[in-house]
């Protein structure tokens, strides 16, 4: 390994005095390139419109018409999914769940009648638990 060189492009041991001077590398950054790379950008840019427009020539539209395709706001914003539509409001339907499962977990109502199977208030089901325990145990 050279301890002449650092690696910058240049064989100078330290910063080169005019770059210092300046505040900046001057020597790195090569315009030839950039401006090489600038240019072809822009031709490439250039041929991609003109090809855009012989496209659009040779099918007859014009960049208007293909515009017209489009859906409106309005359209969008009306059009609805197909059936079934599960949740017609979310929010709505989840406050309908959540109430559902309060009522049912703060009150008595039968599970099955037939067999004499009820449901009791979550807070007495626990005071029941531990005057009783599990059964089973």
């Amino acid at each position: 390994m050279s301890t002449t060189g650092h690696g910058h492009g240049h064989s100078e041991p330290g910063a080169d005095p005019e770059s210092v001077a300046v505040g900046h590398e001057l020597k790195d950054a090569q315009t030839g390139p950039l401006a090489f790379a600038a240019l072809g950008l822009g031709v490439l840019l250039l041929v991609s419109f003109i090809v855009m427009g012989v496209v659009l020539r040779s099918t007859g539209n014009t960049l208007a018409d293909t515009s017209s395709n489009l859906p409106t706001t309005a359209a969008m914003q009306m059009q609805i999914p197909p059936s079934p539509r599960i949740e017609q409001n979310p929010i709505l339907d989840g406050n309908q769940i959540v109430a559902d499962a309060t009522k049912k977990l703060a009150g008595y109502g039968w599970v099955d009648e037939q067999a004499g199977t009820a449901h009791i208030p979550i807070e007495r089901a626990m005071e029941l638990v531990v005057e009783r325990g599990v059964a089973g145990k």
